[in-house]
């Protein structure tokens, strides 16, 4: 079993319940370098932001 660097495995923990509980299904069963972790990561805060954004002009509207 591969170790998770700390940095990625707090933020990985920081994530809603759902989401991360995928991920971490996702990554027992995959090998994913920190790389690809951190490029994934990255991903799902962009996509949670994007989120966040359409909800707030909705509420504007």
């Amino acid at each position: 079993m591969r170790t998770i660097h700390p940095t990625l495995f707090n933020r990985l923990m920081r994530l809603p319940a759902g989401i991360r509980t995928d991920l971490l299904e996702f990554l027992g069963a995959t090998p994913v370098a920190d790389a690809q972790l951190e490029r994934m990561l990255r991903d799902v805060d962009h996509q949670m932001e994007q989120s966040r954004n359409a909800d707030l002009v909705e509420a504007m509207a």
